[in-house]
Order: structure tokens, then C-alpha cells, then sequence
């Protein structure tokens, strides 16, 4: 199959960078909080997309912050390796997104009534993941990878329910939590825990914990596509129910 060739909008809303890609109408808007500073991400994942939906509408909307820790953080946290400490401003990140980013989207696209996803890799995908906690706006959240392993937040998990009915995709690789780093190790029960939980959440439609072989840094565009994809599939699987 030829791909398609990948047309990019790039703006600037309220300070972050966005980048949007179309692929047909109608399908859901697909917000991801991508890494600030490495070339030809957004390419890699939209052909990662295509290789696994091609047939599928959606539009897709990377929003790139500039300091990945300390804007994907959901509070402070001590450094987990090397020395740069996480400074928690994940509520500003996120306060863009329902006040700058989205509104900005839903007007100059015309998708309000659409269904809108959030999806993060790494830190990325555990920004995705709090803001199920925190707001009511995303109907799919992938995370991908996520930095489960982030101070106090198997505390934050078991005190929390979702916002809103939404299906959410978990992914681990199975290497990642065979580290001699003993932050990092505690990934694997507390992302078997996290599902765990969301199993329980009434408002959780559909929930999947999805293990990758490799560790952290193996094809991140790839998972963040099977994430999609598995979205997709439940979103198919929910509007024939309801009929």
C-alpha cells in the first residue's frame, strides 16, 4: 500500500507549538503530548497510523511543550535518574489544553461534537493518564509506556475514579521493568495495579493492559499507533452496541 504523503499545519496557540495532520472527517480528534526536541516525530507516528488504520478518519493534533519534565509532571517528584527533579506544572499543561488548546481545535476545525483522545508516551502517557482523573473532556485515553513508576502516584490511583466514561489503553514493554533502577522497577505492579483499578471504575467502558517486547525505547510511534488502534476498535465495537 502507497502512503500517504503527510501534510502538516504547525501554529502556535497560546505559547506551545502544535502540529496537525488530517486523515478524512468525522473520526476523533486525537490530542498527543509529544517529546519538545527530536526531529521527524510526528512523521514517525503518522506512518506508524496508517500502517495500522489506514482505512480509519481522525485528526490528529501533537502539542509540544517545552520542558517534557517539568511540563508533563502532575506535581513535583525527586529526580528518578540523573539530576533534573520533575517540577509538577502538569496542571498548567493541562490547563491549556481545556482552555487554550482544544477550544482552539474544536473552532477552527469544526470537531466539538467529535469524540476527543488524549495519548502520551512515557511521561507524556502519564500526563494522559491524570487528566482522566482530572477532567471530563477525553473519551480515549493511550497510555503508552507511562512513568507509572512517578512518586506518590499509586497512592494517587487508589484515591481517584475517572471523570467520565472513556476507554483507556495501557502498554508496557516487557524489559522495562527489569532495571536496576529501583524507582523505575516498581513500573510493572503498579501499571498491573492501575488496570486493576480501572477494571473496577464504573466509568471505565473499556480497559487493556497490553504488553510490548523490549524496553522503554523501543519504537515509541509504533506503540502509540497499537494504542489507536485498539481505541478505534472499541469505539466500533460501542457505537454497534448502542444501536
Amino acid at each position: 500500500m502507497k502512503m500517504k504523503k503527510i501534510n502538516v499545519t504547525e501554529t502556535i496557540v497560546a505559547d506551545i507549538q502544535l502540529h496537525i495532520v488530517q486523515n478524512g472527517s468525522g473520526g476523533p480528534v486525537i490530542f498527543w503530548g509529544m517529546y519538545p526536541h527530536q526531529g521527524g516525530e510526528v512523521e514517525h507516528f503518522w506512518e506508524a497510523l496508517l500502517e495500522l488504520v489506514p482505512e480509519q478518519n481522525f485528526l490528529l493534533v501533537a502539542f509540544q511543550v517545552e520542558d517534557w519534565n517539568q511540563d508533563f509532571s502532575p506535581w513535583e517528584a525527586p529526580a528518578a535518574f540523573g539530576t533534573e527533579a520533575f517540577d509538577g506544572q502538569g496542571a498548567r499543561t493541562l490547563k491549556w489544553l481545556l482552555e487554550e488548546g482544544v477550544p482552539y481545535i474544536d473552532r477552527t476545525y469544526h470537531v466539538k461534537e467529535q469524540e476527543h483522545w488524549l495519548a502520551g508516551y512515557s511521561l507524556a502517557g502519564l500526563f494522559a493518564l491524570w487528566a482522566a482523573y482530572e477532567c471530563d473532556i477525553f473519551s480515549g485515553i493511550a497510555c503508552c509506556s507511562g512513568s507509572l513508576w512517578f512518586k506518590d502516584w499509586d497512592i494517587y490511583m487508589r484515591e481517584h475514579t475517572l471523570k467520565r466514561k472513556c476507554s483507556v489503553y495501557l502498554s508496557l514493554g516487557g524489559k522495562e521493568e527489569k532495571t536496576k533502577n529501583a524507582v523505575m522497577a516498581t513500573v510493572g505492579d503498579r501499571t498491573r495495579e492501575q488496570e486493576k483499578l480501572l477494571l473496577e471504575d464504573s466509568f471505565a467502558e473499556q480497559v487493556v493492559l497490553e504488553w510490548n517486547p523490549g524496553g522503554h525505547f523501543a519504537d515509541s510511534g509504533k506503540r502509540l499507533a497499537k494504542g489507536i488502534k485498539w481505541l478505534m476498535e472499541k469505539r466500533y465495537e460501542l457505537k454497534n452496541y448502542e444501536k
